[in-house]
């Protein structure tokens, strides 16, 4: 007797969908019939499925998606520019620079129409380093925020939803490494300093500098700065260090802040990142369950890829990338293989793809 695999009940599908880890794998697992689709729906309504999404990989020279847990390259078709430079991925949405200093943000994943931003003023403005978004324009269409930052000015630039110009945020400390939305207020940092600012107060003067102190740079002759929002809701500073233009380990640091103004008012040194896994490149930072990954995911990790402001081309393909272990210090392979469909491409960036079934 054949199996009626279209009319399964509910629990084995369930059972079957609970092993699928990668989200592009239970697009397919919905699309095989109406039956397969319902319980699809009906498992993703939990908040646990919604808030927990392991992010792709993605590559400015190949169309497609990298999947960490199953090592597989999806084949994706888009009309985002490839080969251009990639300046942020946030929300879903990546940020295209040109040399003129426009700025276009495209949606790979949604059929919507690219939103074009005018052009940088060329006296704050000479080169974006990274772009960030307060919301996914879609969802919010008429209450998000786009700021930037670049590699020396001593200037923010932001836009509101709906606005046709920019507006600049004066700073103290440039140039900043890292910038993130966070309960309201916008944190820049640098090496050892951060800074906020409200931009709902007029006048958008800066910013309120605070020092982490002293750190170990433990040889470093480079340090670059990462802003990320824990899975507990904290702020967490990453910091890579470079040795001779690779990657020789990182320090994560919980920043204190005061809980009326916003100021950073000390530092706790990490040793351990308890439940949280780390995803950090030049796109927006990203925390995921361990607990919820355990099958795919390595505990107290940093899963990181090279940064927009690393060499931009090199024959051996994507070169500094891998996992890093904060609690014992050690360094694991590559999340991915560089076999030769990887040769002279672009480096790769972290991409959250908005699966939705609503």
């Amino acid at each position: 007797m054949e199996a009626d695999w279209a009319n399964l009940e509910a629990n084995p599908l369930s059972i079957i969908l609970d092993k699928l880890i990668e989200r592009i794998d239970h697009v397919w697992f919905s699309a095989v019939c109406k039956n397969w689709c319902s319980v699809a729906k009906l498992n993703h309504q939990s908040q646990q499925f919604r808030t927990n999404v392991l992010p792709m990989l993605t590559f400015r020279s190949k169309r497609g998606l990298y999947s960490i847990p199953s090592h597989r390259f999806y084949i994706f078709q888009s009309k985002m520019p490839y080969g251009k430079k990639i300046c942020g991925s946030s929300h879903g949405w990546v940020a295209i620079c040109e040399s003129n200093l426009t700025i276009t943000l495209f949606n790979p994943f949604k059929n919507v129409a690219p939103i074009p931003l005018p052009p940088l003023h060329k006296f704050y403005i000479s080169q974006t380093h990274k772009v960030t978004l307060s919301a996914d324009p879609i969802t919010s269409p008429n209450d998000y925020v786009v700021v930037a930052i670049s590699n020396r000015e001593c200037c923010i630039p932001f836009m509101r939803a709906g606005q046709t110009d920019w507006g600049y945020v004066h700073t103290t400390n440039p140039p900043y490494a890292d910038i993130i939305f966070y309960k309201g207020l916008v944190y820049v940092a640098q090496n050892n300093i951060v800074s906020f600012f409200n931009l709902d107060h007029s006048g958008n003067k800066i910013i309120n500098d605070a020092s982490l102190g002293s750190v170990d740079e433990l040889g470093a002759c480079y340090v670059k700065i990462y802003l990320v929002k824990s899975l507990e809701g904290d702020l967490w500073m990453v910091r890579r260090l470079y040795i001779a233009n690779n990657t020789k380990g990182f320090q994560v640091y919980k920043l204190e802040l005061d809980a009326q103004s916003g100021k950073l008012v000390g530092k706790v040194k990490l040793e351990s990142l308890g439940d949280d896994v780390l995803f950090i490149g030049g796109c927006d930072s990203i925390s995921v369950s361990a607990s919820c990954f355990s099958r795919c995911l390595q505990k107290d990790s940093i899963y990181y890829c090279s940064d927009y402001n690393d060499k931009a081309y090199d024959p051996r393909g994507p070169f500094d990338s891998g996992v890093y272990n904060v609690k014992d210090g050690s360094f694991d392979q590559q999340h991915f293989p560089c076999d030769p469909s990887f040769k002279c491409t672009l480096p790769s960036f972290w991409v959250l793809p908005p699966f939705q079934w609503d």
